[in-house]
């Protein structure tokens, strides 16, 4: 007779389980392989400029009808593709892609060398919601203006965000636009496959960027980006301004780049990253906290993240000193850090490749021990143990696949950061943006 250990405890331990594996900081892993961006046309560092305006591709915002049906109609962009439940038409929806096909045009410009890619290959998905009510009826937070959703791939909004106002049962377009939003949500939706690779203060800091470049009319002013950024400073807390930072009670102000270095899977919770080892407990508990933060509207803020303006100023402050201001002013180091997560990615969708193969035999081993426990003379004895005839085989449990360079999941996102450092201390860095800032008169 053999004796052997068996049972939830023995499962629950292994290194991957598909029950609990965790998944690509910041959110977990989509039903369906991710699709990279081919690599043809993409420069090198030293090739990549910065622009000095962006304008609305006016090729992509040609809008084609594919339906208008009683309860769901269908429109197509260049990059997009819209549901609503109501007929909108093809006038409406030209206006209301320009800031999508905009942000899409200014994020592929930029010298971060990424070729928007949607994430089934195919084309880019947007919901728009006639209410607030059942836009949050999606599960959006009540205090969200517009969120991309990392799991299904989904940027949803309300029609309000996007300038729709009603007139009995029909829409029309007269109100504000929220193009703060739209920029945000959809530079997270552009880069995509790129943001398990970063920490979330760089996430959040990237689409506050490209948030608060002067825009108007489709255009934006690259080159106006240092006034753009002193203009958000000077009317914090003095005209209405959507999302989380119209929420401040005072202008937010600059937490210091030691202390948000350690926002790296949430920007509601610090968790400094000192190793990229792989911790399985640890691992699972950040990926369940690993979302990103919406931009906020409304009422209803959790007092847990009310001082989060501070953190949305200061990742945006860091990203601008990284774009602008840093070493040669060429955003050399921030180009050198995008190259290196773009390489880093391919070696993580082998990984979700054989991740997913071993999800797929880990449920047959377990049918297979499911049916071996019913066999004559297999004996359940407790503790996790079972007793069974020698004459019989145990199936054997699928070896778990190892992580690109044994790293933990959600450690990744710091894999890199010394690139940004290059030699300084987060201190030392700390110091170098204050006197960077201090130069251009915008005092920290």
């Amino acid at each position: 007779m053999g004796v052997l250990g068996f049972g939830p405890v023995v499962v629950a331990q292994l290194p991957i389980a598909p029950a609990n594996r965790p998944g690509p900081t910041p959110a977990p892993a989509p039903p369906a392989l991710v699709t990279l961006a081919p690599d043809t046309g993409r420069l090198p560092a030293e090739k990549r400029y910065l622009p000095m305006s962006i304008s609305e591709p006016l090729m992509s915002m040609t809008i084609q009808v594919v339906q208008e049906l009683p309860g769901r109609c269908v429109y197509r962009s260049g990059h997009f593709e819209f549901t609503t439940p109501v007929k909108l038409g093809s006038n409406s929806m030209t206006q209301i892609c320009r800031t999508f096909e905009s942000t899409y045009e200014l994020v592929s410009k930029l010298p971060w060398g990424i070729n928007p890619w949607p994430e089934d290959g195919r084309i880019f998905r947007a919901q728009l919601f006639p209410t607030r009510q059942q836009y949050l009826a999606t599960g959006a937070p009540e205090w969200s203006g517009g969120l991309y959703s990392l799991k299904d791939g989904v940027f949803r909004i309300p029609f309000e965000e996007v300038g729709l106002r009603s007139r009995g049962n029909e829409y029309f377009l007269g109100g504000p636009v929220n193009n703060e939003t739209i920029t945000h949500e959809v530079t997270h939706q552009m880069m995509h496959d790129y943001l398990q690779y970063m920490p979330i203060w760089m996430a959040e800091g990237l689409a506050e960027y490209t948030a608060h470049l002067p825009y108007d009319s489709g255009r934006y002013n690259v080159t106006g980006a240092l006034e753009g950024f002193k203009q958000m400073r000077r009317n914090a807390g003095k005209v209405k301004m959507r999302g989380i930072m119209m929420r401040a009670s005072a202008p937010p102000h600059w937490v210091g780049a030691e202390d948000l270095w350690g926002y790296t899977t949430s920007i509601t919770q610090r968790r400094p990253i000192t190793d990229l080892g792989f911790d399985p407990a640890k691992a699972t508990a950040a990926a369940s906290e690993s979302a990103p933060i919406p931009r906020s509207v409304g009422t209803g803020i959790p007092p847990d993240i009310l001082d989060l303006p501070n953190r949305y100023f200061s990742s945006h402050a860091l990203v601008f000193y990284f774009m602008h201001l840093d070493g040669d002013g060429k955003a050399t180091r921030l180009k050198k850090y995008f190259d290196a997560i773009h390489e880093e990615r391919k070696q993580w969708v082998n990984f979700e490749a054989a991740a997913r193969a071993y999800d797929a035999a880990f449920q047959k081993y377990e049918a297979e021990i499911a049916a071996f426990r019913k066999l004559p003379g297999v004996v359940d004895v407790g503790n996790g143990m079972i007793r069974y005839p020698s004459n019989l085989h145990m199936p054997t449990a699928p070896p778990p696949p190892t992580t690109p360079g044994n790293v933990d999941p959600t450690k990744v996102c710091a894999k890199y950061l010394g690139v940004l450092l290059d030699g300084r201390a987060p201190a030392q860095l700390d110091a170098d943006v204050r006197a960077a800032f201090a130069r251009v008169d915008s005092p920290l």
